[in-house]
């Protein structure tokens, strides 16, 4: 088949990588985009992967790009197509979403599902329309989520999960087969925003762990301490007697109901490190605690 391929993030860059193996495959990705403290234009994954991937500044350039094709896929792309540039492609477009829908449609399911503690997840191939993420549905496939697995780990498993969920909707949409209509009651991953990263200590230790698993990695989970704000990346739950917000010589940390050991984190301005070795600098005052 001759395949669009729409995608911005490194999660798709699997399913590309088996399409190029059966397929004719065009890729398109997100413009280069201000990015870091320079605000230095930065390619997409997809670019920095593919260097031949086209990068259209609108849907108009992108209409053009999906004349003579017979199906477009998007995987992360970052936009919500017109149905008039959907429906240019032979077969029209496909979407691959890291989640079970209708659960966790929209902007970030991987991270919803782990803030919300979910056991299981997976991946869902549908037929798009001009809503967010309500097509038919073509494939599925679940995916139980291991104790512990923050949003990187699952963003990777899911990527090659989803390869497979895709390459069986396209042998479906080649056999001339239907997709099925979504049932059950939908739920939304509204997009993350910066303000519900901030840590609030009085809530449980279960809340906070999935928290921090959940957006450590974006747009990162932080707390302040001494009028500096510190992220962290990864914790696990601890059994000291703390207050909430209180930080001891270990770097264990008070909740609404318990405490956690804080692994990892990065201080303003600095590297990711061992909460060890920012302690031994830190030099911690009796009774310190995050705000």
């Amino acid at each position: 088949m001759k395949l669009v391929v729409a995608a911005t993030p490194k999660v798709a860059i699997p399913a590309i990588e088996k399409l190029l193996l059966k397929h004719e495959v065009k890729i398109i990705t997100q413009p280069d985009r201000p990015a870091g403290r320079g605000k230095k234009l930065q390619a997409s994954p997809i670019a920095l992967t593919f260097p031949a991937a086209i990068k259209p500044e609108n849907e108009e350039q992108l209409s053009e790009s999906l004349l003579g094709s017979d199906l477009l896929i998007t995987i992360g792309y970052g936009r919500l197509l017109k149905e008039s540039t959907l429906s240019i492609p032979k077969f029209g477009g496909i979407n691959l979403h890291f989640s079970l829908l209708p659960s966790w449609r929209g902007a970030a399911p991987v991270q919803r599902a782990i803030e919300a503690g979910d056991k299981v997840t997976g991946v869902t191939v549908f037929q798009m329309d001009s809503g967010m993420d309500t097509g038919p549905i073509w494939t599925q496939r679940e995916f139980e989520i291991p104790y512990g697995f923050n949003s990187t780990d699952l963003f990777d498993a899911l990527s090659h999960l989803g390869t497979e969920a895709l390459l069986g909707a396209l042998e479906l949409i080649s056999n001339g087969s239907s997709p099925t209509p979504q049932t059950g009651t939908p739920t939304i991953a509204r997009k993350v925003s910066k303000e519900e990263c901030r840590i609030e200590w009085e809530a449980e230790t279960i809340s906070i762990l999935r928290k921090i698993r959940a957006f450590s990695a974006n747009p990162g989970v932080f707390s302040f301490i001494r009028g500096e704000s510190i992220k962290i990346l990864s914790a696990r739950e601890s059994e000291v007697d703390l207050q909430p917000g209180e930080l001891n010589k270990s770097g264990q940390v008070g909740t609404g109901d318990g405490a956690i050991q804080i692994i990892e984190l990065v201080p303003a301005g600095k590297r990711a490190m061992a909460v060890s070795d920012w302690l031994n600098g830190f030099k911690l005052q009796p009774g310190e605690s995050f705000e």
